[in-house]
């Protein structure tokens, strides 16, 4: 009887307290600040974006081109000076919408960043330079000097389809999921003078061409942050934060011919990759937004570092008749506008 007497009051007390709870938890819904899932998308409409990219791309092995063989007395080293990119410019550009159900969004993007780097390498009576690139060393030859340019383009699409959303009064998420795809592209020239064939040093040239060629498409996910630091009303300033990571089916076309001006050529042929790529994104910064129009439109900028990694990258074949599987690193500078009407 007596546990029947307190299990009943409990059951009343619950019963009270889910009654006077009710109706304040409703209320709140009412409330935009005090619903944690309320969207943060200020307007429901077409959404563009552009955003200035300052990048500086590198390389694992940008080194692997040529070696350097120092001998002196009872002395000698070893040495692979290599490629350095420089700071290049690039551009992203998006499109998208608000949905307005659920606050729901989707944006397509377009990135284009073009760079390239060269190299030069001389001998000296002490010093002699070999070729790292397979078809180079199959020919024997030595030059007496080697210059090359590498160039790299990174063309990529992205669609996303995302919710913003407050859950606390100053910190917003937009989690996301979508699609990327599209091309990396690398290129080498190499151009040998004066060299050394059969042992016998002469005035002939060669040069050799290498292709890293790269396409994919995959799943992309991700999720975009913001924490509102000082609001003015109307617009506000902000720290970001952008972090996603694509899972791609990819495809590897790579090639290594050389000829020199005797004339004789070597040709080291590859077969096609196909294989799985990852890419790893991230971008922290400072960012303002601000109403337009008593909110009918938006206005927001940000500007932050970026860093993207694309593993096992580049995949070109050296003498020791192996490829290569080292990593692309893009990172830079990155100037976003975005505009929601």
């Amino acid at each position: 009887m007596r546990l029947a007497s307190i299990f009943r009051n409990h059951v009343i007390l619950i019963a009270m307290s889910l009654s006077l709870g009710l109706p304040l938890f409703c209320a709140q819904q009412d409330q935009p600040n005090g619903l944690p899932n309320i969207s943060a998308k200020p307007t429901s409409g077409l959404v563009v974006s552009a955003d200035f990219l300052a990048w500086y791309a590198s390389e694992e092995v940008a080194s692997i081109w040529a070696d350097v063989i120092n001998i002196g007395n009872n002395t000698s080293s070893w040495g692979a000076p290599g490629f350095d990119f420089v700071w290049d410019y690039g551009f992203r550009v998006g499109v998208g919408y608000d949905l307005g159900y659920d606050g729901w969004d989707t944006l397509f993007s377009w990135t284009w960043f073009q760079t390239s780097a060269n190299h030069s390498l001389s001998s000296t009576p002490s010093s002699s330079l070999h070729f790292e690139f397979d078809a180079g060393f199959l020919s024997g030859d030595t030059p007496d000097s080697m210059n090359a340019s590498w160039s790299l383009l990174y063309d990529m699409f992205d669609w996303s389809l995302g919710r913003s959303y407050w859950i606390s009064r100053g910190l917003s998420v937009r989690p996301f999921f979508g699609a990327q795809g599209g091309w990396i592209h690398q290129s080498i020239k190499a151009h040998y003078q004066d060299l050394t064939v059969n042992s016998v040093k002469t005035q002939e040239s060669g040069q050799e061409q290498l292709k890293n060629n790269f396409w994919g498409i995959g799943t992309l996910g991700g999720i975009n942050t913001k924490w509102k630091v000082y609001d003015f009303g109307s617009h506000y300033f902000d720290f970001v934060g952008d972090f996603s990571l694509a899972t791609m089916w990819g495809n590897w076309t790579c090639s290594d011919f050389y000829q020199s001006t005797l004339p004789k050529t070597y040709t080291v042929s590859m077969k096609d990759s196909a294989l799985g790529a990852l890419m790893c994104k991230g971008l922290v910064g400072i960012g303002w937004d601000v109403d337009i129009s008593k909110g009918k439109s938006h206005f927001s900028a940000k500007l932050g570092y970026e860093m993207q990694i694309w593993l096992n990258q580049l995949r070109i074949a050296t003498f020791q008749l192996q490829r290569l599987h080292h990593d692309l690193t893009l990172q830079g500078v990155t100037l976003n506008c975005q505009y929601d009407f």
